[in-house]
């Protein structure tokens, strides 16, 4: 990420003298977060090994907590942008995300102890989350259409995301009259690449904009058995303000 930051700076001032001007803005963002590929599912289950005994191990996990379902996620960040005198842009956006990812629970498998090969599937209802902390590097280029009194910019670019932390957040209420909560760690990769599309309209200072991102790293690539691939898909919507 260092040598990407470098490289777009020396880029900056070397081709300085062709720009026609640098526009400087802060952004905050929401959007809709999932995963797509063939491990994504829309519903899953919790497994459960919990007892009232407590000498004995108690665990909830959900079974597959990469969802194909929306989860609503949030972000700021800031960006540079060069417009050169024949409307052609590049520059770069960093900033902070909190991408959310979401299940359905239908069941729950409960063992009476961690200890047991015997479990009872029990009917439930609930859902499970995965919270991702990311911070979010995206190098960009397009064009502008200056169409008075808006500016339209279409870019092309590259999320190069860092994955600080991953959390699965579960619960679930079972027809056996009991609750389930889930509580994982579940960072299985550093970096995340999304190749990512934007359009978006200014005028005067503020503007507004709306993205697609569609991720190209394997977070289950880690898993053994089965199929094992999910992919992240983020759609961002959000609001800008030009500082200078």
């Amino acid at each position: 990420m260092r040598k990407t930051v470098l490289t777009l700076g020396i880029i900056f001032i070397l081709t300085s003298v062709f720009a026609q001007k640098t526009e400087f803005r802060l952004g905050f963002n929401s959007g809709l977060f999932s995963f797509a590929g063939k491990s994504s599912e829309s519903t899953t289950f919790i497994n459960s090994a919990t007892t009232s005994v407590p000498t004995q191990l108690n665990k909830s996990y959900t079974n597959n907590p990469y969802g194909s379902k929306n989860g609503l996620c949030y972000g700021i960040s800031a960006n540079v942008k060069r417009v050169t005198k024949w409307k052609f842009i590049y520059g770069v956006d960093l900033g902070y995300e909190m991408l959310r990812s979401k299940i359905a629970i239908d069941e729950v498998n409960a063992y009476p102890s961690a200890l047991s090969s015997i479990s009872t599937l029990y009917p439930a209802s609930g859902k499970t989350y995965i919270n991702f902390s990311f911070i979010n590097l995206q190098p960009f280029a397009g064009y502008r259409f200056v169409l008075k009194p808006l500016h339209i910019d279409i870019t092309a670019g590259l999320d190069i995301g860092r994955c600080l932390q991953a959390k699965e957040k579960g619960s679930a209420d079972a027809s056996n009259g009991l609750s389930y909560k889930t509580s994982e760690d579940r960072k299985t990769i550093t970096t995340d690449i999304r190749p990512r599309m934007q359009l978006s309209a200014d005028y005067k200072k503020f503007g507004a904009y709306v993205g697609y991102s569609v991720g190209q790293v394997n977070y289950k690539s880690g898993y053994v058995g089965g199929t094992n691939e999910s992919y992240s898909r983020i759609l961002r919507f959000g609001v800008t303000y030009l500082l200078f």
